[in-house]
């Protein structure tokens, strides 16, 4: 079977060494890049109590190009009705907010379902801040506990500028009616 000769330009030895180098180098460019580049949406997030409103629902002026494209981008949805809603909160026609969740009890792995103007996602729920784009059509948002993590009931928590406001625990299938 024929050997190939290592190549004159990088050393059989060097060549192990090589790796890790542009490993590392591609590690550090990137964070350079990271901390560089200009601030997407992500800042536009609710992720303290300032953020949000003493209500359950925090809405997002419609005028605030990159508050919507944050909300809008959150949604669990496909690109194309990604671009019908930001297009019709743009014109008013539709009204985009947050709602932000955490777990009242111990994180566990319970999951509730949010579900707003006929879209629903679900969300498990955590210790930290949870916070969920919803639509408002003017008529309710339900949220509906789907799954109890660790027995004991589905322990959900909504987030205000006020502080946290823990709901009753609730059984699967129950259902909470947030009116925005």
């Amino acid at each position: 079977m024929p050997q190939l000769e290592p190549s004159p330009l990088v050393p059989a030895q060097q060549s192990s060494r090589l790796v890790p180098t542009l490993l590392i180098l591609g590690v550090i460019g990137g964070g350079a890049f990271a901390l560089t580049a200009p601030a997407g949406h992500a800042d536009k997030v609710p992720q303290r109590p300032d953020d949000l409103s003493a209500n359950v629902v925090t809405f997002v002026p419609a005028d605030d190009r990159d508050a919507v494209a944050s909300a809008v981008a959150a949604l669990k949805i496909a690109s194309p009705q990604r671009a019908e809603i930001a297009r019709a909160v743009a014109e008013r026609r539709q009204r985009i907010g947050w709602i932000v969740f955490t777990d009242s009890m111990d994180p566990d792995g319970d999951t509730i379902a949010v579900e707003s103007s006929g879209l629903t996602q679900q969300i498990v729920l955590t210790k930290g801040w949870t916070p969920v784009a919803i639509l408002a059509d003017g008529g309710p948002i339900h949220v509906t506990a789907v799954r109890d993590g660790v027995e004991g009931g589905i322990t959900v928590a909504f987030a205000t500028s006020a502080g946290v406001m823990p709901m009753r625990i609730m059984q699967p299938g129950e259902q909470i009616e947030v009116v925005p």
